[in-house]
């Protein structure tokens, strides 16, 4: 049988993010192997720079001035107002031509190699992959890995348990679960976790670091901890009310994922605590 090439489609949703923009965009436009990829940026009118620095690799591929090193870069950008982050992944899903589809913010990163061993999933038996994921810091400094388990009903019982940019999913499993939430602001990725589990949707791990998750002051994570835990909880609601579970088995993740994500997150909020002294 001949092997056929993946595409992956990426999008990224930003605003005012000038400051990361650029090596989020490298990241995705340096991954090299066999497969194509499919890069969509929805901006959401920036004013500080951002749409130059976009419109900037544009150009770099026009003029041959990027080193290709994939199959081909469908490199696409629009500049638009939206009504929020889940609303610009919808509009740039909508637009994808990938196999395989995947986003990543505008303060976050990919390792490189990390498109390569998601093309070299086996798609014809998965929905959904992810891989592990770094905490970083606003300079770039790697914190702590982020506490990641294989998604089930009992793992994502109390947490969000997948690290976001090494999450990746068929374009059939995207038309059969539909795109992201609006209703939420801070956790529509969490959300979109719990509807893939909920309908049986096979995940599939990838055991390596393919995306950097960066944690500063002012990301979604940090700045607004209040409305995520309140979202999470809205959310958890939903999706568990009613529901018969196995008692040994919610106990045992209970424990393994409070504890790792304890000290995980002992660790990241440390370093938060030195950039404030």
């Amino acid at each position: 049988m001949q092997h056929i090439a993946k595409t992956i489609s990426i999008v990224t949703p930003s605003l005012n993010q000038g400051e990361f923009i650029a090596e989020t965009i490298e990241s995705v436009l340096s991954q090299a192997g066999n497969f194509y990829i499919d890069y969509i940026v929805m901006d959401g009118c920036s004013t500080d720079g951002s749409v130059e620095i976009i419109a900037r690799y544009a150009r770099f591929l026009r003029e041959a001035k990027w080193p290709v090193q994939c199959l081909g870069i469908n490199y696409r950008w629009i500049c638009e107002p939206d009504n929020g982050q889940a609303d610009a992944l919808n509009k740039g899903f909508g637009i994808a031509g990938g196999d395989i589809l995947g986003w990543i913010n505008s303060d976050d990163a990919y390792y490189p190699g990390a498109f390569q061993k998601v093309a070299a999933v086996n798609w014809d038996r998965v929905d959904f992959c992810f891989g592990k994921g770094m905490w970083l810091s606003r300079e770039g400094k790697e914190l702590c890995p982020y506490p990641t388990f294989k998604p089930n009903r009992y793992s994502l019982s109390g947490k969000c348990t997948l690290c976001q940019p090494t999450v990746f999913f068929s374009k059939k499993a995207y038309l059969k679960l539909g795109g992201l939430s609006q209703e939420y602001y801070c956790t529509f990725d969490y959300e979109y976790w719990l509807r893939a589990v909920f309908q049986a949707q096979k995940f599939s791990f990838v055991p390596a670091f393919l995306a950097k998750s960066r944690m500063y002051p002012q990301n979604k994570s940090l700045s607004d901890q209040l409305r995520a835990t309140r979202e999470a909880a809205v959310i958890r609601h939903r999706y568990y009310s009613g529901q018969r579970l196995n008692k040994m088995l919610c106990r045992y993740y209970s424990m393994i994922v409070e504890n790792v994500t304890r000290r995980r997150e002992d660790k990241l909020f440390k370093e938060i605590e030195s950039w404030n002294r």
